[in-house]
C-alpha cells in the first residue's frame, strides 16, 4: 500500500449556503480546507486576487462564551469526580453518540444550570478562603496580646493617654531605659516578646502625649489599632470558633461537589457540541467571497470525490460549480498526507509519523519498516516468557478495546511481543534460564546466547547490511521514478558496487571479482560524488568526500550490533533475578519468591521492552531513513466535528 492519493477540489457556492454546506462538510469528514485568505495562495491562484476575507459573525463569540464556561466547570470538577487509571483510559472507549442525537440532546441541556451552580459554589469557596486567610492574619496579630488580660474597651474609657503597639526587639533595653528615666511619668508594661518584636503598653498624661509619642518613635514603634471591646483571649476564641464554621463550610461545598460526578458526561457532550460549532465557525477563515458567492477550496482522497460532490448537490442542488484539479508539481509540498496500509503494516504508522510522514512524491516507507521493526524488536527483547505477557496483555485489550487509534498501538506490542516469542524460542529463553536452571526442563532452542555470540553477532551485522541495501534499493526506485537513471547509477549503484566488493575482500571470498566490484565503485564514486560543483577543485573535494562517506556506511551496518547487546541484556539480567529469587530461604521463600519474582521479572519487562522499542526505531531513523528518506509531508487533518470526549458516528 501506499499514499493515498489526493486531489484539490475548488468550490463556488452563494453565500447564504456556506453555514449549512459547512455544516454537511463537517459531518462528511473528508476534507482538508486550503487557506485561500493567505498570500502565497493569492500570488499563485490569481483568480481569486480581489476577492473579500469571510469574517466571523457574532455568533462566534457566543460559542466561545459558552464553550469558556464549559471548560471552566469541567476544570474546577476535575479534582472531586472519579476518573479513571492511566490504564483504565487506555483500555476504555469513548462514549458514541450520532450527530443528530448530539443536537437533539442539547435542546434539553441543563449544562447551564450546572454551570451556575459551580460557578456559585466557586466563588463561596473563594470567599471562604479569604475570609479564613484574613481571621488567620487576625489571630496571628492578636496572639501578641493574648497575656493583656483587660477588655480593649477600658483603654478606649482610659482618661489617660496610652500606647499600645510594637517595635523591634533591638531597642527594648534602649526604650526601657529611656521610660525609667524619663522627665515625663509614665507607666509601662511589656506584654509580650518574641525573635523579633516586643509588645508593651504605656500609659501616661494627656499632657505628655506629644513627648512620650516622640520617645516610642525612635525606635521604630508600631500602634496596635484598639478596635475590639473584648479581651484578645476571648477575640482569638470568637476567631477560631469563626474560622472552625467556615471550615465545616467549606467541607460542606467540596463534598457536595462530588455529587456531581455524573453531569460530566453531560458536560462532555456539551464541550463536543460548543467546539464543533467553533470550528465550523472557525472554517471561514479559510475562505473568500464576494458579495453573493463563497470560494472555497480544498484537499479530498480521489476515491472521495464523488462522495462529496453527492453531499453538496443533495444540500445546494444545482446552485454550486465544482471542479477537481490533479495535484501539481508546485503543489507537492503542500499535500496533506494520508497512509493506507494493511492491518499489519498499518500498525506501525504512528513509527513513520514519529520521526515525520513522507512528502507526497515520496514512497510510503512503512511497508518495509513494518518488516524489520518486528524482527528488530523481538530480537532485542528476546524472551519467549516476556513475549507470552506481551502477547497475552495486548490480545485482551484488542478484545476490549474499538477505538482504531488504541488498537493500532495495541497490535504494535502484539506484534512486538509476536517477535519476542519467536526470538525467545530461537534464543531458549523464557524468563531467562527458568525451566532448565531451576525446574530440569530443557527446552530446545537453535542459539544460546551464552556460546554463540560471535553466531549472533554476525546475524546482526548480516541483518545490518541488508537493512542498509534495501534502503539504497528504495533510494534507487525513487529515482527511477523521477526519471534520474544517472543520479540512480552514481548514488546507489557505485555503493552496491563498493559495499559488495568490501564485504567479499574482508570474507576472502570472490577473488578478483570483490577487489574489482571494490575500486571500480570507489573510483567510480570519487568521479561522480563532485558532479553538482561547478569548480574542478570542488569536483575533487566532493569526490575525496563520497569516498570517506564509506567509513559512515561501515559505522551503521556495526550500529547493528545493538541487536546483539540489548538480546544478551535482557537474557543475562532475567538470570540475574532467578538467581536472586533463589536465594530466599524457606519456608519465606514460599511467599515471598513468587511475588518477588513476577515484580523483578515485570520491571525488567518494561524496561527492556522500552529500549527495544527506542533501539528498534532508531535504526529505522538514523541508518535506514537516511539512505532515502526526506520526510516533511504534513498530515491530512480533515474538517471534522470535535471527538475529544464523545466518538461521533455517522
Amino acid at each position: 500500500m501506499a499514499i493515498v492519493k489526493m486531489n484539490k477540489f475548488t468550490l463556488l457556492a452563494f453565500e447564504s449556503d456556506r453555514k449549512k454546506l459547512l455544516e454537511e462538510l463537517q459531518k462528511l469528514e473528508e476534507v482538508q480546507f486550503i487557506n485561500l485568505q493567505s498570500q502565497d495562495v493569492l500570488e499563485d491562484q490569481e483568480e481569486f486576487v480581489g476577492l473579500d476575507k469571510v469574517s466571523l459573525d457574532s455568533s462566534y463569540a457566543k460559542f466561545e462564551e459558552d464553550l469558556s464556561k464549559i471548560k471552566f466547570t469541567m476544570e474546577f470538577l476535575k479534582p472531586y469526580v472519579s476518573k479513571k487509571s492511566g490504564l483504565g483510559e487506555m483500555l476504555s472507549d469513548k462514549k458514541q453518540m450520532s450527530y443528530e442525537e448530539i443536537n437533539k440532546y442539547m435542546t434539553n441541556s441543563s449544562w447551564k444550570v450546572i454551570y451556575n451552580e459551580i460557578k456559585g459554589k466557586e466563588e463561596r469557596l473563594n470567599s471562604i478562603n479569604n475570609e479564613l486567610t484574613k481571621i488567620e492574619s487576625e489571630i496571628d496579630l492578636l496572639k501578641a496580646w493574648i497575656n493583656f488580660d483587660a477588655p480593649f474597651k477600658l483603654l478606649k474609657n482610659l482618661k489617660s493617654a496610652y500606647f499600645l503597639g510594637s517595635f523591634p526587639k533591638q531597642y527594648e533595653e534602649e526604650l526601657i531605659d529611656k521610660l525609667n528615666k524619663s522627665e515625663y511619668p509614665n507607666y509601662y508594661e511589656v506584654i509580650s516578646k518574641n525573635n523579633s518584636d516586643v509588645s508593651i503598653l504605656v500609659i501616661t498624661n494627656i499632657e505628655n502625649r506629644e513627648n512620650i509619642s516622640e520617645e516610642l518613635k525612635q525606635v521604630g514603634f508600631s500602634a496596635f489599632p484598639v478596635i475590639y471591646d473584648e479581651t484578645a483571649s476571648e477575640k482569638i476564641n470568637s476567631l477560631n470558633s469563626n474560622h472552625k464554621n467556615l471550615l465545616d463550610e467549606e467541607k460542606s461545598i467540596k463534598e457536595s461537589l462530588i455529587t456531581y460526578d455524573d453531569k460530566m458526561e453531560e458536560l462532555e457532550i456539551a464541550y463536543e457540541f460548543f467546539n464543533s460549532l467553533i470550528v465550523r465557525e472557525l472554517a471561514s477563515n479559510n475562505f473568500l467571497k464576494t458579495n453573493k458567492i463563497v470560494a472555497i477550496s480544498g484537499w479530498i482522497k480521489k476515491d472521495s470525490n464523488e462522495i462529496l460532490e453527492k453531499t453538496v448537490r443533495n444540500i445546494l442542488d444545482s446552485n454550486y460549480y465544482m471542479t477537481f484539479s490533479e495535484v501539481e508539481d508546485k503543489e507537492v509540498g503542500n499535500v496533506p498526507i494520508r497512509l493506507k496500509n494493511g492491518s499489519f503494516v498499518s500498525s506501525f504508522e504512528s513509527l513513520v509519523e514519529m520521526y515525520s510522514l513522507p512528502q507526497y512524491s515520496e514512497v510510503d516507507p512503512t511497508p518495509i519498516l513494518s518488516i524489520f521493526y518486528f524482527i528488530f524488536f523481538g530480537m532485542m527483547l528476546s524472551d519467549a516468557g516476556y513475549g507470552l505477557i506481551m502477547v497475552c496483555a495486548t490480545s485482551y485489550a484488542l478484545w476490549k478495546v474499538k477505538d482504531p487509534e488504541k488498537r493500532k498501538f495495541f497490535k504494535l506490542l502484539l506484534f512486538a511481543g509476536i517477535s519476542t516469542v519467536i526470538w525467545g524460542a530461537i534464543y531458549g529463553s523464557w524468563f531467562g534460564d527458568l525451566f532448565p536452571e531451576y525446574f530440569g526442563i530443557n527446552i530446545p532452542y537453535l542459539l544460546n546466547p551464552a556460546t554463540g555470540i560471535m553466531e549472533i553477532f554476525i546475524m546482526s551485522l548480516v541483518f545490518g547490511f541488508v537493512h542498509v541495501f534495501v534502503g539504497l534499493g528504495i533510494k534507487a526506485y525513487v529515482l527511477i521514478r523521477a526519471g534520474a537513471i544517472k543520479d540512480m547509477v552514481y548514488d546507489v549503484l557505485t555503493w552496491y558496487s563498493t559495499l559488495i566488493g568490501a564485504v567479499l575482500m574482508l570474507l576472502s571470498i570472490g577473488g578478483v571479482l570483490g577487489k574489482v566490484l571494490l575500486f571500480g565503485g570507489l573510483i567510480a564514486l570519487l568521479l561522480t560524488q563532485g558532479r553538482e560543483s561547478e569548480s574542478i577543485g570542488g569536483k575533487i573535494g566532493g569526490g575525496v568526500y563520497g569516498v570517506y562517506g564509506i567509513t559512515g556506511y561501515l559505522g551503521d551496518i556495526v550500529s547493528y550490533s545493538r541487536l546483539l547487546a540489548l538480546g544478551l541484556a535482557t537474557g543475562f539480567i532475567a538470570n540475574a533475578l532467578n538467581l536472586i529469587v533463589n536465594l530466599i530461604p524457606s519456608p519465606f521463600s514460599y511467599i515471598i519468591s513468587p511475588i518477588l519474582f513476577i515484580g523483578l521479572h515485570l520491571f525488567n519487562l518494561l524496561i527492556n521492552a522500552l529500549g527495544s522499542y527506542v533501539h528498534a526505531a532508531r535504526l529505522q531513523y538514523l541508518e535506514f531513513f537516511s539512505k532515502f528518506y526526506e520526510g516533511g509531508g504534513r498530515k491530512f487533518t480533515p474538517f471534522k466535528l470535535s471527538d475529544i470526549f464523545i466518538k461521533i458516528t455517522k
